[in-house]
């Protein structure tokens, strides 16, 4: 069976990625110290509104945000538009977090199993955060397409360096394995969403992703996916 030596084991820092804090990308190349500051109150911006939105999504505004943040609401609209477009770029950027974290301890076809363990975290910790990000996607067509954009281009790119290391299938479209990966994971977040455990989260999402991947993996590739378990099934 494939063990968590082999898939990268996640570490504290991979599973416990806090929401309500600014998710900075570390070492980001280019840009003096005005860019840098720029980019601290536009990643502080956006923990803030993930933190507003989870503590009452249905009195979340902008004022509420420019608050919280000690700027005006005109501030907030000249650097992300529109109250929708200010939620998606919080959506966004915690799923981008999401996914640089695993970058660094998880590989392969594994990561998209990982990222089960990821959001199981997420479930149990901040499910204030998660179900009202999901219910506020969900609730309205633009923002939805937008976040499912996002993510399904961020795993088509980790699908086609599959595919150069020859773990895919020739033939596969990464482009649309990675979109209908993001409409499954969408969905069983919804249904989390409703009224699920994070525990149920967690294997939904393992076996959803495990049997897409199953079909679009080489033999060696597609075996080990099939055996992989993590190595904790806590809560």
């Amino acid at each position: 069976m494939a063990s968590r030596a082999e898939t990268g084991k996640l570490d504290e820092v991979t599973l416990g990625i806090d929401p309500f804090t600014a998710l900075l990308v570390k070492d980001e190349p280019g840009g003096g110290r005005s860019l840098r500051r720029q980019r601290r109150r536009r990643a502080m911006a956006l923990a803030v509104t993930r933190k507003v939105l989870a503590e009452s999504p249905e009195q979340f505004t902008m004022r509420r945000v420019a608050e919280e943040c000690g700027v005006t609401v005109q501030t907030l609209r000249n650097g992300f538009g529109r109250r929708e477009d200010l939620l998606v770029a919080a959506f966004n950027d915690h799923t981008s977090a999401v996914w640089r974290a695993l970058d660094r301890t998880s590989r392969g076809p594994f990561l998209f199993l990982d990222l089960a363990l990821v959001y199981h975290r997420c479930a149990a910790q901040t499910p204030h955060f998660l179900r009202a990000m999901v219910m506020c996607a969900m609730a309205s067509t633009r923002p939805l397409a937008l976040a499912q954009r996002h993510g399904a281009t961020i795993k088509s790119a980790h699908l086609r360096s599959l595919a150069q290391s020859g773990t895919l299938r020739t033939g596969v479209d990464a482009q649309a394995l990675g979109a209908h990966i993001t409409r499954l994971n969408t969905f069983m977040m919804y249904e989390w969403a409703q009224g699920g455990t994070a525990a149920e989260l967690r294997r939904a999402m393992i076996d959803g992703n495990r049997l897409l991947l199953m079909g679009a993996l080489t033999g060696h590739a597609a075996a080990d996916v099939e055996a992989w378990e993590p190595a904790c099934l806590d809560g």
